[in-house]
Order: C-alpha cells, then sequence, then structure tokens
C-alpha cells in the first residue's frame, strides 16, 4: 500500500531539513570565518553536530512509522500489541536517524574539505564561499533525504507490524515490491515490481525512491 499522506510528509520534512540545513550553513561559515581556516571548525561540529537535526527529524520518522503500520494493521484487520510497536519505532527512528545523519555530516566534510581551499586558489570572496558550500545544504537536498526517508520509515513501519503480527498470532506475509509502474519508474526498481522480496532488499533502492510494498498471507 502506498504511504498514507505521502504529500504532507515529505513536505513537512523537507521544510524542517531545508530550515535545520540552513542554520548549520550559518554555523558552519562562523566558524570557518573570513578568510576561511579549517581547522577553526570544532571536531566537535563533525562528530555531533547532526544531533540539532535529529531532535527536529526522530519524531516526523516515528510518527510516519506508526501511522503505515496502523494503516497496514487495519488493512489486514488482525491486531498486535501497540505497546511494542511504539517501542519499536522510537529504537528504529533513533538509530535509523543517527545514521543517515552522521552519513550527511561525514559527506558535507568531505565537500567542506575540498571546497574551502579554492578560496584561495581561485580568489573567492566569502560569499563565493557561500555560494559554493550551499550544495551540500540546499533545499534539493533536503527533498531529496526527506523523499527517501519517509519511503524508508513507511515500508520498515509496515515490515515491523508484519514481524510482530507473526510472533503474536503465526500469520506469515511474504512482501511483494510495488512500483508506480508509470513512465518514471527507474531501471532498478522496475524489474522487482510485482515480484516477491526474497533478498532482504526493501524500498527505498535508491534516493527518492517511492517505491512501497504489499503483502501475501502464506498459508501453512
Amino acid at each position: 500500500m502506498d504511504v498514507v499522506n505521502r504529500d504532507e510528509i515529505e513536505r513537512k520534512l523537507a521544510r524542517v531539513l531545508s530550515r535545520d540545513l540552513r542554520a548549520e550553513l550559518g554555523k558552519l561559515l562562523d566558524y570557518l570565518g573570513d578568510p576561511p581556516n579549517l581547522s577553526s571548525v570544532p571536531y566537535e561540529y563533525w562528530q555531533n553536530g547532526w544531533r540539532s537535526i535529529q531532535k527536529d527529524v526522530e519524531p516526523i520518522l516515528v510518527d510516519t512509522f506508526l501511522q503505515q503500520a496502523e494503516a497496514a494493521m487495519r488493512n489486514i484487520g488482525i491486531g498486535v500489541d501497540w505497546a511494542v510497536m511504539n517501542t519499536t519505532a522510537s529504537n528504529w527512528a533513533r538509530q535509523h536517524g543517527e545514521s543517515v545523519l552522521k552519513d550527511l555530516f561525514n559527506k558535507t566534510y568531505e565537500g567542506v574539505n575540498a571546497t574551502v581551499p579554492k578560496f584561495f586558489e581561485e580568489g573567492w570572496t566569502i560569499n563565493d564561499l557561500s555560494t559554493a558550500l550551499e550544495r551540500w545544504h540546499s533545499p534539493v537536498r533536503a527533498e531529496m533525504i526527506a523523499i527517501t526517508e519517509t519511503t524508508r520509515a513507511a515500508v520498515e513501519g509496515e515490515s515491523a507490524l508484519m514481524d510482530q503480527l507473526e510472533k503474536e498470532s503465526g500469520v506469515h506475509m511474504i512482501p511483494i515490491w510495488l512500483t508506480n509502474n508509470d513512465e518514471h519508474v527507474c531501471e532498478v526498481c522496475e524489474p522487482r515490481n510485482g515480484q516477491p522480496i526474497t533478498d532482504g532488499v526493501k524500498p527505498p533502492a535508491h534516493p527518492r525512491c517511492r517505491c512501497m510494498i504489499g503483502w501475501e498471507h502464506v498459508k501453512k
């Protein structure tokens, strides 16, 4: 099934990420100074600066996870222990959010370290540098992450529900890959459409992936 309120969730998450990434660019430029000095950026910033974004992103991931799980539960018509689902959602959002944001900061670190020397090599102004660094703090990057992680949170919510359903009721469901099956479906996902997922790979298969999962009941 598709993500419940996908457009709304993607917009909300993109707004939060865009705002926070813009704030991080401001912090980074303040640390760098004019002329920029890479050694002026505290090591602690690269190690833990992502936490300020995590506190804004994590609740959205939790809500998406649980909303999708609840919709799938209604669709199947069999309930599970919702306290367990709440705990699962919180644990997943914290661990996954940390992983995604650490990776984001690592990639930003690499980009900044490759870009700042150009200030001196090419005679940039600090405004030139700011413009160049926007690549790692842009609304486009925020939107890409928002689309990808909306898909992931929804898929993980459904998958967690099915795992819990099997533990509690012995009902076994097989995941089926579902694309939109239109001209926008990529060559990575198109061959998977309608196929059982047997290799453990679930959507999103790539950035901006909007594929989802269907479920088939396996009778014992």
